[in-house]
């Protein structure tokens, strides 16, 4: 590994460090608690707990124990790779963390490599035209305004209720028998209004991105000595162009990969879609300790590991990375 690398690893470390405490204390300071909550009415209990009933559960759950104590257990859970138990799904968070991620991975990443890759084609098209800027900053700067929130509010109206093309919630139907590519082809139409709500979210930031670098990298005194020396114009804009102008967008890429998982919290919820942002949104609501804080450490290590990936896979594009 490169001392470049090295002194990345060592940030992240660092960065996880500092995390892992916020997880434990963030949830902590939302006004409120899980067993209280849990029996508000609003809760999953339907009656109101006596006071030696709520003693009981709080000493059941370690949360009449000082805060150091609580901290000291977490920690020791996590070496041991255990997250605790929801105190609202009564069930072990590890299960629903594993029950819930891929569903959020299915969304990001459909989502990205959708809109990415639509980015990288045509954004080197319009590159080489050079006029009508108007017609790509007008829809830029239109759906970088509108909230992903609005547009999945209006797509759900229009394409799930005024025309029934798509299903309004779920991720895919209930008691259904599908197997095999039906099965596939169920959950790919469940996914397809929250897929097309985060792709364009984050489509015409990557358009510009890619287009602006094109236009850039094509004045080097490398590109137009290729030109010169009469090199077919698809190798000179794939080979010569493309890969530098894509240094840019990888870094941009990472960034939005590391952070599309928490940004896909309003589309889940407002999609009824389970993944790891719904359970946020329930845990947020239920006052659950140890679910946020088996949510927050996933995005935690998602984010670490995506950022760190883009690093690796920046210096392997620039070799003079490694010279910094």
């Amino acid at each position: 590994m490169s001392r470049h690398l090295q002194r990345r690893a060592a940030t992240y470390l660092l960065v996880f460090l500092v995390a892992v405490s916020l997880n434990f204390l963030l949830p902590r300071a939302i006004p409120g608690n899980p067993l209280e909550e849990l029996s508000s009415g609003l809760g999953n209990l339907p009656i109101q707990l006596d006071p030696e009933t709520l003693k009981a559960l709080q000493s059941y759950y370690g949360l009449d124990r000082p805060l150091l104590e609580q901290f000291r257990r977490y920690l020791e859970g996590l070496v041991t790779g255990q997250l605790g138990y929801s105190i609202s799904y009564r069930a072990p968070v590890n299960s629903l963390l594993l029950q819930r991620f891929p569903w959020t991975l299915l969304l990001t990443l459909s989502s990205l490599v959708l809109s990415f890759c639509a980015a990288v084609l045509l954004g080197t098209r319009s590159a080489k035209r050079r006029n009508g800027e108007w017609r790509v900053l007008l829809p830029a700067v239109f759906f970088e305004s509108v909230p992903s929130f609005v547009l999945g509010s209006l797509l759900l109206v229009l394409l799930g209720v005024k025309l029934p093309l798509f299903p309004l919630s779920g991720a895919y139907s209930a008691f259904s028998d599908a197997e095999g590519v039906w099965q596939v082809l169920d959950i790919a139409h469940h996914a397809a209004l929250p897929v097309l709500v985060l792709s364009t979210s984050s489509f015409f930031s990557a358009y510009l991105v890619v287009r602006s670098s094109v236009l850039l990298v094509s004045q080097e005194p490398y590109v137009l000595m290729a030109a010169l020396k009469g090199l077919p114009e698809p190798i000179i804009r794939y080979r010569y162009v493309l890969r530098t102008a894509l240094l840019p967008l990888i870094t941009f890429f990472g960034v939005r990969l590391a952070y599309s998982a928490g940004g896909a919290i309003l589309i889940e919820v407002l999609f009824a879609y389970p993944g790891v942002g719904r359970l946020i949104y329930e845990a947020v609501l239920s006052h659950d300790y140890p679910l946020l804080q088996g949510a927050f450490l996933v995005f935690t290590v998602w984010i670490i590991a995506v950022n760190f990936l883009t690093d690796c896979l920046y210096m392997s594009l620039d070799p003079r990375v490694k010279e910094v």
